[in-house]
């Protein structure tokens, strides 16, 4: 028997395995039929290109059946699976390339490893974030806008149930945001997360939770490849278009609106069929509603599909955050 048609054998069942969970992973969790599609060809590809190698299958004989790692019998996110999984295809092909020279082969390997080394890589960035970042109520927080004392604000909104605090302030230097960023970590305390508005060198430097971008901030796709998967990366939105532009960017989660006429920001409202559009066109990416949601229309909003709120005024502006908030997350107006 040729221990090289072995070996060849060995590494076009490894590079088939890991690509077959490459495109289960775009097909079933990210619904990417692009990438479902290109990892589909790639297996089949490198299948037909070595019709015959079953013939020399040897599994009695083979010694490292047996042989494993405390690695491999563990995986902590998707992140984990896509990268073992690629790192086993590409290996396995890289075996395959060698072993074919010395058969004087005409196969080519190498371009169709560069193509799975582009797709692995697609498919990690539209992973995102290792953090979870489905909140039910973020409140975009700007410290000169609350009657209350800011930090009284935000422990009032948390104690409800409030889970994601976002910064926005426009008119702060970078040192003063920094520091102002970090006061916001020590008084939230871990007990939701911490969301810088535009500014990823301030979401660094703080290490806060990740970064909200809009249209003409940073592009998701270059915050992603500066944050990696360490950080969250939201993206506003208002159209499926910039949806679908997001998502291929890697961004977590989505803040689509403006749902209702808002005093915060002169946006075209869009209304909760965009919310379901794109809820239904991404059911795995978190959505944030956002513009003008009060305490009177966010029933609504969690009629029409899941997803939480974001709100400005609504609690900045309340004497009893607290109370507001509560509303917010239950959608019920409560008479004090």
């Amino acid at each position: 028997m040729n221990n090289v048609h072995r070996m060849i054998d060995a590494n076009v069942n490894r590079a088939a395995e890991g690509l077959r969970v490459l495109e289960d992973v775009a097909r079933f969790h990210l619904n990417d039929a692009t990438l479902s599609e290109h990892c589909k060809q790639y297996r089949h590809t490198i299948r037909h290109a070595f019709p015959n190698c079953m013939l020399h299958r040897d599994t009695r004989a083979d010694v490292g059946t047996t042989i494993s790692t405390k690695e491999e019998q563990h995986r902590s996110s998707l992140h984990d699976i896509v990268i073992a999984s690629s790192n086993r295809c590409c290996e396995a092909l890289r075996v395959i390339e060698e072993g074919v020279k010395l058969e004087a082969s005409s196969v080519s390997i190498q371009d169709l490893r560069y193509a799975i080394y582009d797709t692995s890589q697609q498919l990690l960035r539209k992973l995102g974030s290792t953090k979870p970042s489905q909140w039910r109520l973020c409140f975009v927080c700007t410290a000169s806008e609350c009657v209350l004392p800011w930090k009284d604000t935000i422990v009032q909104a948390i104690s409800s149930g409030c889970d994601c605090i976002q910064v926005r302030e426009k008119s702060m230097s970078t040192t003063e945001l920094i520091e102002h960023v970090n006061q916001v970590i020590e008084v939230v305390s871990g007990k939701a997360a911490v969301i810088v508005n535009d500014r990823i060198d301030v979401m660094l430097a703080t290490n806060a939770t990740g970064v909200h971008l809009g249209l003409d901030d940073m592009t998701t796709h270059d915050a992603r490849t500066i944050c990696s998967d360490q950080f969250v990366v939201g993206a506003t939105v208002h159209s499926l278009e910039e949806a679908v532009q997001a998502a291929n960017a890697g961004a977590d989660y989505f803040g689509v609106g403006a749902m209702f006429k808002s005093s915060t920001k002169d946006s075209e409202v869009k209304g909760i069929e965009l919310l379901n559009e794109i809820h239904d066109a991404y059911p795995h990416i978190p959505l944030l509603a956002i513009g003008g949601i009060t305490p009177e229309n966010c029933g609504e909003l969690y009629a029409a599909c899941e997803c939480g709120v974001a709100v400005s005024n609504a609690i900045a502006k309340s004497q009893t955050p607290s109370a507001t908030a509560f509303e917010l997350l239950n959608g019920v107006s409560i008479d004090l």
